[in-house]
């Protein structure tokens, strides 16, 4: 077969591989999440006796910035940080009509060295994580409620826009005995009903 032949198949190859990669592109990026800054990702669960949160926030809406810490005061606002957060019943109120209380809550942020384990290789040693490098990093917090009564709670207060002034709206999810719904809160509305609509 002469080569001259062969060019249209190759072009077509090429296209198919074009078209195949951008699909797959756009399939991934709709299957994550966006990393989107002054927006935090918040998922509710409401069982019988229990009430289950998780949220998913950039690092720089909480800390200033989305890399390792460089010195003693960036460590030391890391550590206020967890600390903060592992506080989860002060930012987040559930109604007392739950009985609830807070039974557990778990920071995982690995570029902080938070939670789960750093990848294996070392994030210095790529590009991506060099000190002047544009990095996404996000953060995560589960906290469980035990409570007496879950399904008689109405709403959580969410004080994420006063605990953190980079924080403009929280998504929020929720699934429970009543159903499911999501809410769009802001610092003027920030008052999850955890009734499904």
């Amino acid at each position: 077969m002469p080569i001259s032949s062969l060019l249209p198949t190759r072009r077509l190859l090429a296209a198919c591989g074009l078209a195949l990669a951008l699909a797959t592109t756009a399939f991934a990026q709709h299957d994550h999440k966006a990393h989107a800054h002054g927006r935090i990702e918040l998922d509710v669960a409401v069982d019988a006796q229990r009430i289950s949160l998780r949220m998913e926030s950039p690092l720089h809406d909480l800390l200033g910035f989305e890399r390792a810490p460089r010195s003693v005061a960036e460590r030391g606002r890391v550590t206020a940080l967890a600390e903060q957060l592992r506080a989860a019943d002060k930012l987040f109120v559930v109604d007392a009509a739950g009985e609830c209380r807070l039974a557990d809550s778990v920071v995982e942020a690995p570029m902080l060295g938070l939670g789960a384990a750093a990848p294996a290789a070392s994030a210095a040693s790529t590009p991506a994580a060099a000190p002047d490098a544009e990095t996404h990093a996000d953060l995560v917090l589960t906290a469980n409620f035990d409570c007496r009564k879950a399904a008689a709670a109405q709403h959580v207060d969410v004080r994420l826009f006063e605990a953190f002034p980079g924080v403009r709206t929280v998504a929020a999810q929720v699934a429970g005995p009543k159903g499911q719904s999501l809410t769009l809160l802001r610092k003027a509305a920030a008052r999850l009903p955890l009734a499904g609509k």
